[in-house]
């Protein structure tokens, strides 16, 4: 129950008292009035002079005060009483909830201070940096691939057609004709598409927390990165060569996948991309036959660091569970019509007018493949 409530519940008390001496003091100066008339008029009757009429006024008219005082103090003191009995009711029908309303909830024995009972709102807040607050994906495709400016988001470049051509060389026959072979050619055309994300935050966000105009730049990117991470190994297995071995540890279908790749004739393998999962395997390859723990050419570093015939065999988030590839990074590139850039500002839509900022990673790029069937796509098992 609050105050507001008590008054309200004695307003009507108070009015009834206010109206009963309203009442009583009109009747007294009506009385007065007519008392005063009947003087003057006694007075001409009677010849009395006005000085004697005069004491008789100034008579009745003390007379008449003291009974008016005398009705205003008997009035206030009931008035009082009954306040004070209006008020004994409310507070005992509504103990309970008097008792919960502050100050009365606030009263509390002397103790020892917590912040429990003795502080009102919060401690003071320490600001600290967090050294990571997300995950970060490594390494970004982006930055395995070279990288060919484009003036256009449309590419164009030529690859031998598959099966090369028709004809063959043959050893010529005194005096008959030579073997003619030819050559067909396919232009392959890529359109480049924006890779891109924005998000939207207010100002007051950006100005009371210091930390977020860096982390929203390094969570585009990194999101941006993961985007792209996706494209490209979509693209590098929708062409690549089908991995064939029959081997069953891990190292040693790699090995097979790496001499599959060479038989190719197209170029050294450089990166054996593989999941984590599959990384551990080829370390914890144990011995079989008691001759070796794994096979020829498999070197691992102190840290981990793992080459299979020399190539480096790196663990990837985003690879497919159980798969491995190999590949000549050399057949694959990025063509660029614009690069990564991460960009703000404040009159995207309403934002001005509802003091947001935007903030927008984009880049036009796609991934070139020159020799699409440069990658072996195998798996673990």
């Amino acid at each position: 129950m609050e105050v507001k409530d008590i008054v309200s519940a004695l307003e009507p008390k108070v009015a009834e008292l206010k109206a009963q001496v309203a009442s009583e003091v009109a009747a007294l100066d009506a009385k007065h009035a007519a008392t005063v008339a009947q003087l003057n008029e006694d007075a001409q009757k009677k010849g009395e002079s006005l000085v004697e009429l005069r004491e008789k006024v100034n008579s009745l008219i003390s007379s008449n005060g003291k009974i008016k005082a005398s009705i205003e103090a008997e009035a206030f003191a009931d008035r009082q009483k009954a306040l004070k009995g209006a008020m004994i009711d409310i507070v005992a029908e509504n103990y309970d909830k008097i008792r919960e309303m502050a100050p009365f909830n606030a009263m509390k024995t002397v103790g020892v201070m917590n912040m429990t009972d003795n502080l009102t709102g919060t401690s003071q807040i320490s600001y600290l940096d967090s050294p990571q607050m997300r995950s970060f994906f490594n390494p970004h495709l982006y930055d395995v691939f070279r990288i060919i400016p484009t003036a256009t988001g449309n590419v164009t470049f030529p690859r031998a057609t598959s099966g090369i051509g028709e004809g063959s060389f043959g050893t010529q026959t005194e005096a008959n004709a030579k073997a003619q072979v030819d050559y067909d050619v396919t232009m392959v055309n890529t359109s480049l598409s924006y890779i891109a994300g924005y998000a939207k935050v207010s100002r007051q966000m950006l100005q009371d927390l210091p930390f977020l105009q860096a982390y929203l730049s390094q969570s585009l990117l990194e999101d941006w990165n993961r985007r792209v991470n996706n494209s490209f190994m979509s693209t590098i297995t929708a062409s690549a060569t089908a991995g064939s071995t029959s081997a069953t540890p891990v190292a040693e279908r790699v090995v097979d996948y790496v001499a599959q790749h060479l038989a190719l004739g197209l170029g050294q393998p450089n990166l054996i991309l593989t999941t984590h999962a599959v990384w551990a395997s080829v370390l914890k390859t144990v011995p079989t036959n008691g001759s070796y723990s794994v096979p020829g050419g498999v070197v691992i570093g102190p840290g981990g660091e793992t080459r299979i015939l020399g190539i480096p065999l790196v663990p990837h988030a985003q690879i497919v569970s159980g798969k491995i590839y190999v590949m000549n990074t050399n057949m694959f590139a990025i063509a660029q019509a614009s690069g990564i850039a991460v960009r703000s500002t404040e009159f995207d839509q309403d934002d001005f007018i509802k003091n947001l900022v935007t903030y927008r990673a984009e880049a036009r790029i796609g991934l070139l493949s020159f020799q699409p069937t440069a990658a072996i796509y195998g798996s673990a098992s």
